[in-house]
Formats: structure tokens, C-alpha cells, sequence
């Protein structure tokens, strides 16, 4: 026996589900809104050029400027393509990348990649200390800075 609302005539159960399917709706729509968040551009991201800095990676490069951006986290590559053997991790938000390079096209939409020092060295190159390339979709830069960043070198092995 189910009871009936006197002044709508509806059982309070369709009242649930007309609520619950609206929760659904709502759950779908909040990915697509957050998804415009992994472009690698983002108002309130953070960058800072700097020059006269000294970097050196176990390949004899220097480097006298950097970028220091925030970032996603992710894998490091040997070289600017994903085929590449991994050099090391990144798992810092805020990382300092030395120069650019043209590579293999990714998500950001363009074939920009970025020389850094991983956080985490993976074997078996442990022995390079992490170096190696990421996508720039994984800087997260001010909105209108395009890539490659301004000012900062293009990688010498270019």
C-alpha cells in the first residue's frame, strides 16, 4: 500500500527519482566543466622567467635560463616523444624546465616539449639524474602565454 501526496496526487517515491536523475545529470555535466582545466593553460597558473641561473645535466648541457611553472605531474622521456624510454617522473606541482624542443604532437595541441630534471630517476638511467623531455600540455601556463614559453632557449640539440 503506498500513500499518495493529497495535494499533488504523486507518491513522494517519483519525487526521489525526479531528484536523483537530476544528481546524475549534474554529476555528467561537473567532469566536462573541470576537463578544460587539463589543457595545459590556466588563469591562475603561475611562471617566472629567470636569467643568470646555472643548470647543468649529466649529458655536459648547460643551461642560464629557466622557467620556473606549475605543471602536472607525469613521466619524463629520453626524448620529445612518447615512444621514448622514461628518464624519470616528475611528482612536483611547481617545477623549473631549462629550454624547449620540437617533438612528437600531444594533447596540447601543439609538438612543443620541454627539457627538465625529473623528481624520480628511473633505472636504468638513473645514471642521467631524471633528465628529459615533457609535453607542454604539462606546464600550466598564464592564459595567453602560448608555447614555447617567451624567452625561454630553444634546446641546443635541436
Amino acid at each position: 500500500m503506498s500513500t499518495t501526496n493529497e495535494t499533488t496526487g504523486k507518491r513522494p517515491v517519483a519525487r526521489f527519482r525526479r531528484f536523483g536523475r537530476a544528481l546524475a545529470g549534474a554529476a555528467l555535466l561537473v567532469p566536462l566543466l573541470a576537463g578544460g582545466m587539463s589543457t595545459g593553460t590556466a588563469s591562475a597558473a603561475t611562471c617566472n622567467l629567470q636569467e643568470n641561473v646555472l643548470h647543468a645535466d649529466k649529458l655536459g648541457n648547460t643551461f642560464r635560463t629557466d622557467v620556473k611553472c606549475d605543471n602536472t605531474t607525469g613521466d619524463v622521456y629520453g626524448r620529445a616523444s612518447f615512444d621514448s624510454p622514461l628518464t624519470g617522473v616528475k611528482t612536483s606541482t611547481l617545477s623549473t624546465f631549462v629550454c624547449w624542443t620540437r617533438g612528437q604532437p600531444h594533447a596540447g595541441g601543439d609538438t612543443v616539449w620541454y627539457y627538465t630534471k625529473g623528481d624520480q630517476a628511473l633505472p636504468p638511467f638513473a645514471a642521467f639524474e631524471g633528465w628529459g623531455a615533457m609535453p607542454s600540455s604539462a606546464l600550466l601556463v598564464p592564459s595567453g602565454i602560448t608555447h614555447p614559453y617567451p624567452g625561454l632557449p630553444r634546446c641546443p640539440w635541436y
